[in-house]
């Protein structure tokens, strides 16, 4: 009778320090994904940030040049829906359009409210980049803690699987950005 009762107990223990080992991993993973998820909160509101000011940087473009602009024709379409990565990708080459004309008339942008737009425009991107730096972070640990034993099958269980870098064109279709206009 004893030698059931220590087996109970022992059992009692694994099973308890199984438990806890698991609920450990859990919440390990899931701080990543909490961490992954407001990351991408950040960007998506940078993004959007960033493609207001770039709209009003046209209009003032073109108000104040011979160049005509329609830098956003690819985002006037109904429902488009696009990666974070492609969202920033174009307005990235926007952007880059935009200074290259600034440069080509400086006369015609020397205003207080318009250095004013470019500085903004600076600190939205600065602050992205930043932000992509953050989710890269805590992609890396999530990845690979879901490399790892024992917490691959834990993520597994859960069905948590890895999360592709904020880089080139590793972007996966779970993180699109819903831009409607």
């Amino acid at each position: 009778m004893e030698h059931v009762v220590m087996i109970v107990f022992a059992l009692i223990a694994v099973l308890t320090l199984l438990a806890i080992i698991y609920i450990t991993i859990y919440n390990r993973i899931q701080k990543n994904v909490i961490r992954i998820n407001e990351a991408e909160s950040e960007i998506d509101e940078a993004l959007r940030k960033r493609y207001d000011m770039l709209v009003q940087i046209e209009s003032i473009i073109n108000e104040n040049t011979e160049v005509k602009q329609n830098a956003f024709k690819d985002f006037n379409k109904d429902d488009l829906k696009m990666s974070n990565f492609d969202v920033d990708r174009k307005l990235t080459k926007i952007t880059d359009t935009f200074n290259k004309i600034v440069q080509d008339y400086p006369e015609n942008f020397d205003t207080d409210s318009f250095r004013e737009l470019l500085t903004n425009l600076k600190i939205n991107e600065e602050k992205n980049e930043a932000t992509k730096a953050y989710y890269n972070k805590f992609t890396t640990s999530l990845n690979t803690l879901i490399k790892k034993f024992p917490s691959n099958i834990v993520a597994r269980i859960h069905k948590i699987s890895e999360h592709l870098y904020f880089d080139n064109k590793n972007m996966n279709d779970n993180d699109i950005l819903d831009f409607k206009l």
